[in-house]
């Protein structure tokens, strides 16, 4: 029997076949999803080189073929976890600085707002200040754009507030990667437990430095010379 359907017309789409009421796509993100969660308490608690492909897939309650439905490795996987928690530390940053009005309350809102982030979920502050370092060359590049990215948004708040009048007597962008360098090196000694001070103290601490450094990266504004009948009538 010939097909009634017009030429140019083109065939119907499938439907999806649902299973429980979710489509193969919804299932996969689903599957994907526990992956993560599972790399997440694995990797940061008994930590990444004790991990294996099978422990995470027993963890996710999946059969670890449907790993490799979402992740080539297990290092892929480690890399994923890593830059959702900087996704999320980046994002409450940028919203907890953007009604800042002076250096000071910049920087103790951006540094409230990260450490927040990692030490209420202890996991998320191992695998970023311990488990992905030397693991791979793509996660040592990743560890270094993810500081740099904190260090510019450091930089563009900062000058910001400042105004474009300013002179400045450090280079502004060696000064922002110092200073997120020695936060990350604290946040390791703070995993450690090498770290006498609570998350509040650390946190007030390093807004102490970061508005110092603000205040001493910027010089004195110059003073316009005197004219010389104006020094002779005094």
């Amino acid at each position: 029997m010939a097909s009634t359907r017009p030429a140019d017309q083109a065939p119907p789409t499938p439907t999806p076949r649902l299973y429980r009421g979710l489509t193969p796509s919804d299932r996969r993100a689903q599957r994907r999803e526990r992956l993560l969660e599972a790399g997440l308490e694995l990797f940061g608690t008994q930590g990444y080189s004790a991990t294996s492909i099978r422990a995470v897939s027993a963890a996710a309650a999946l059969n670890s073929r449907y790993f490799y439905e979402s992740f080539s490795s297990r290092e892929d996987l480690l890399w994923h976890v890593y830059i959702r928690i900087i996704g999320e530390s980046m994002t409450k940053v940028i919203e907890a600085t953007a009604g800042a009005e002076t250096i000071e309350e910049q920087a103790r809102a951006g540094l409230r707002a990260s450490w927040k982030v990692v030490t209420d979920d202890r996991r998320k502050a191992r695998v970023l200040a311990l488990e992905v370092i030397g693991v791979s060359d793509r996660l040592e590049q990743m560890r270094r754009k993810s500081r740099h990215a904190f260090a510019d948004v450091l930089v563009r708040n900062g000058m910001t507030l400042a105004g474009g009048s300013v002179t400045l007597r450090m280079d502004p962008v060696l000064t922002a990667r110092s200073l997120m360098g020695a936060v990350v090196q604290v946040l390791a000694d703070w995993v450690n437990g090498d770290v006498d001070a609570s998350v509040e103290e650390i946190v007030e601490h390093f807004t102490r430095l970061f508005t110092a450094v603000a205040y001493a990266s910027v010089g004195a504004p110059e003073r316009a010379p005197r004219r010389e009948g104006a020094r002779r009538n005094r």
